[in-house]
């Protein structure tokens, strides 16, 4: 797990989109990982909350890494399916996402994800989701 780890984690250096979001992979085993944030004045909506579409790409993102560990070598993932349903306002400092991989296959995934307020009283659910992640080659880059 080590080494998929580190090819993981050199991955997301080269996506520029989860830098500038300022996304960091803190938990992965077989089939699960943990995305999290550290949220910036850019991450929030007029109303000081967390934006809907970062908590949508933290669900993404984990679930996508979660799919990512149970595909063949030589494989990536690509979102076929998000539904996402919000539940309460994003209002700490800190965002924990958690992506599973509940059922996998030679091409789909299904995932949930949740994603949590980390807060001093404990995590508080903001949202949870569903995914479906397909397996496809990896593209050569141009």
């Amino acid at each position: 797990m080590n080494a998929l780890r580190e090819y993981i984690e050199e991955r997301l250096k080269s996506n520029h989109f989860i830098n500038h979001m300022g996304l960091v992979l803190n938990h992965l085993e077989s089939g699960e990982a943990h995305v999290g944030l550290a949220v910036e004045d850019y991450h929030l909506q007029q109303n000081g909350f967390l934006h809907g579409g970062v908590t949508a790409t933290l669900a993404d993102v984990a679930t996508g890494i979660a799919a990512y560990t149970c595909v063949p070598a030589g494989k990536n993932v690509v979102t076929a399916d998000l539904k996402i349903s919000y539940m309460n306002p994003g209002i700490s400092k800190t965002i924990l996402a958690i992506g599973k991989v509940k059922k996998g296959g030679n091409l789909l995934y299904f995932c949930e994800a949740e994603i949590f307020d980390v807060l001093p009283e404990g995590n508080r659910l903001i949202a949870s989701a569903t995914a479906i992640m397909v397996a496809v080659d990896i593209p050569l880059k141009h």
